[in-house]
Order: C-alpha cells, then structure tokens, then sequence
C-alpha cells in the first residue's frame, strides 16, 4: 500500500513542474516598451531624440498604435521608424523602434508621461492577443545659454540666413503707389514656427498693409535634417509726397554649432522720388505715358469737373471784384478743392478708376482707403469687414479673387472682373451711403469751414 502510495506522489511530483514551468514561460511571454531620450539636456529651439522600442513575442499582427508624444511649449515630429527583431529566453521577438524630435519652444523642465501603447501579436500562433502597456516617464530639460541671454526671441540654430525683397508699383513712387516689403529668413536645425516674425513698423505717410506670414519645413529623407523659411511680408500704401525710409533690420540667433550668437542684417530701404500731390490716384502709377483715350477723357471730366468749374468762377470773380475779394474766393476754393480731397466721392474716384485699369493691387488698396471715408463699417476697416455688411454673394467672390491673386497662391490664382467687381461696388456704395451718413455728416473740419456746415455733399460726383 505505501509503495502504491510513494508511486503516486512521484507521479504527481513530476506532473507539477512543467506546469508551473508553463506558467512562467507565459507570464514571460509578454511584450516589452522600452523608453529613452537623448540628450537630458538641451539648447532652447533644438532637438531631442524620444526613442521607443516596442518589442512582441512571436510577431505582430498590426502595427503598433502609439500616442503624438505631443508636449506643451514643445513642437514634436515623427523621425524614422526601424523594424528589429531579437532572441529572449529562446523565444524570436519582432518590434519597430520608433523615434521623434522634440523641440522645446521655452527654456524648464519637460516631462513624457502618462502614455500608453497598444500591442496586438501572436501570443500562440496563430491565436492572437490585444494589450495596452504604459509607457515609462521620462524628463529632459531646455535651457538658454548665458551668452545668449539678451536675445529677444531667442532662436537657435545650425545656420541662419535672411534676405529682402522691395516690389514697388511704379517708379518713381507718387501718391496712391504700394511698396511691398518682404523678409524671408531661412534655417537649418529648427521648425519654422520657431523662427522670429517680423514686426513692421509704422511710418508717418505710409498706410501699413500686413500679410500673414508663410511657414514651411522641408526634412530630408536621409539625414532627417530639417530645413525652415518663414517668409514676412508688408505694403505700404504712399499716403503723401515726400522722402521715407523702411527701417533696417537685424536678427540675432544662436548659432548652436558654434557656440556664439551671431546676427544677420537687412539695409533700410529708402523711398526717393515721391514727386506728386494727393490728386495723382493710385490708377497715375506706370501712367505718365498712356494714350488719351476716351475713358481717360471721360475720367478726367467726372474727376475734375468741379475744379474746372471752381477755376472758371474764380477767374471771373477776380476779373470783376476786388483784390481783397478775390484772395477771399481764392481761399474758399482752395479749402473747398481741399475738402473735396479728402471727400469720400474723391476716393471712390480714384477706386473705380484703378479698377478699370485692372491693377489688382492699387485697386485692393484704393478699396480700403474708399472704406475710410465710407464710414459704413466699424474699425479695423477691412475688407472682410466690408463684405459683412455689404451681404453680396458676388462681391465677395471678386475680393476672395483679388485678395488671392495679392496673397494667396501666385502660381494659380483666381481670376477677378474688373466690370463685375464695379458694378457690385456701385451697388454697395448706393446701399451703405444712407447708413453712412447717419453715423457721421459729411460737414467739414472745424478749422476748413468756420463758418458752418458746408454742403460739400451737394458736389459729389455721381456713381457710375
């Protein structure tokens, strides 16, 4: 009996084992995340390498799905991915090595955390498994080199170079004239959202347009070295005669291979040769030398009628009254002619007439200056704002046109009617003069007419 019973446990003994062997070969079945970063420690604006190993016993039967690594203040972007494979206790692992560039945007401590990856493979071919694994935390710090502390903003990178570029509509510049000013700034080693936007500022005479900036970043499929240009552009619209100048610009980085800050510097820009009165429209530029149609003479009738007029009265006033009367007239012409000027029929004037000649720019622009005198939107005056109230399908499709051949896609852009786009102006100009006018009277300023209300209204041109 007992030897029956010795047998028995013997039996039962050598069973146990393997099963518990199994149990551990199952439990050490399981995938492996592994988690680094290099370096710790790293110049603001540079990159540091997160680098993640998902590994699977057997082999994976997808992809594995992995989080952004998106971290605040940081700008983060996929590198390479790389397949592996490895031997662990005898049994084959396959896994891809993922890798991704962080860029931290200000200078403390940065932390990946609180992430997890999902794993689907074979755990016993070909029966497959689903498991959600966290990810370890890991932390590395950006910090702004002493040397570089008086930067504002401070941009790092391997090589930094800027350039500019001055477009004007006519030449030389008279009133009414666009000058566009752009900066393009190039990099290697840093994203284009970390390159410094230019600020340009405002000059006394010059009505200042601002576009929005162009970001691009380009990396190289081999190297993974990443180039960026941020292109910063602006119009200045000629208000005035007289001499301006665009001020310099100087840029300074850090130049990271170097060690050293290092500066890049752009020349003023002078403006010479403004050489006319406010009466040149923005339609003068690259006129001086046209033909004498009869839209030109039609023009000129509508746009100086008044003049023509005033001068006629005047020359008859001088002939029969006085010196002392004659200065008089000659002073209330000269501030009537100046009201005139400034009136919202001169700039409507100098709009339609730029619209006719098919300048997209000037006529953009003259909009704008229109929209001033309209009184008809709330400030900023925009042309967006301007769409707004005028509630025109097609107007606005003729901006959006405008707009996009002036700041959109040059290579392709859309195409804008001059005919359409007046007609729909006229109409709106006829729909937002009542609402204009009960905003604000067309009366002159207080040191143009002392003596009361003018009716400068009364001389306005009529809309064609």
């Amino acid at each position: 009996m007992r030897v029956w019973i010795g047998f028995i446990a013997l039996l039962l003994g050598g069973a146990l084992p393997p099963q518990a062997a199994h149990a551990q070969q199952s439990v050490a079945h399981e995938p492996i995340v592994q988690v680094t970063i290099d370096p710790p420690r790293v110049v603001v604006g540079q990159n540091t390498t997160l680098s993640v190993m998902v590994l699977a016993p057997n082999y994976m039967t997808s992809p594995p799905e992995l989080p952004d690594f998106q971290v605040r203040n940081a700008v983060t972007r996929q590198l390479q991915s790389v397949n592996t494979s490895e031997q662990r206790d005898g049994v084959p692992y396959a896994g891809v090595r993922f890798e991704y560039a962080i860029s931290p945007q200000e200078p403390g401590s940065y932390a990946v955390a609180n992430q997890s990856v999902r794993i689907k493979y074979a755990a016993e071919p070909p029966a497959t498994r689903e498991v959600a694994v966290a990810l370890p935390r890991v932390s590395f710090e950006a910090f702004i080199p002493d040397a570089a502390s008086a930067l504002r903003p401070f941009v790092s990178a391997n090589s930094l170079t800027a350039e500019q570029d001055v477009k004007r509509s006519s030449d030389p510049l008279k009133a009414g004239d666009a000058v566009t000013r752009t900066i393009t700034i190039r990099a290697e080693g840093t994203p284009a959202m970390l390159l410094p936007p230019q600020q340009f500022p405002s000059v006394d005479g010059l009505k200042l347009y601002p576009a929005q900036p162009k970001l691009e970043d380009k990396v190289d499929g081999r190297s993974d070295v990443m180039t960026s240009t941020r292109v910063d552009s602006a119009t200045y619209m000629v208000e005035r005669a007289g001499d301006y100048s665009l001020p310099s610009v100087d840029i300074g980085w850090w130049n990271v291979g170097r060690g050293k800050v290092e500066q890049v510097h752009l020349d003023a820009v002078p403006l010479k040769g403004i050489v006319t009165s406010a009466v040149a429209g923005p339609a003068s530029s690259n006129q001086s030398a046209r033909r004498w149609t009869w839209d030109r003479i039609v023009d000129l009738i509508f746009d100086h009628w008044l003049t023509a007029l005033l001068v006629v009265a005047a020359t008859t006033g001088i002939a029969w009254f006085a010196p002392r009367v004659a200065r008089r007239v000659s002073a209330s012409l000269h501030r009537r002619h100046h009201a005139y000027l400034q009136s919202e029929a001169f700039a409507f004037s100098r709009l339609r007439r730029a619209i006719r000649h098919r300048d997209a720019k000037v006529s953009y622009f003259a909009l704008l200056e229109w929209l001033s005198h309209l009184n008809a939107t709330q400030p900023p005056i925009t042309a967006g704002a301007f769409k707004a109230v005028a509630r025109d399908p097609e107007l606005d499709r003729q901006l959006d046109a405008i707009e996009s051949e002036l700041f959109g896609n040059r290579h392709n852009p859309a195409h804008w009617s001059p005919r359409r786009l007046l007609h729909r102006v006229v109409a709106a100009r006829r729909k937002l003069r009542p609402r204009a006018g009960s905003r604000a009277t067309t009366s002159l300023p207080p040191h143009l007419n002392p003596v009361g209300t003018p009716k400068v209204a009364a001389y306005r041109k009529p809309a064609r």
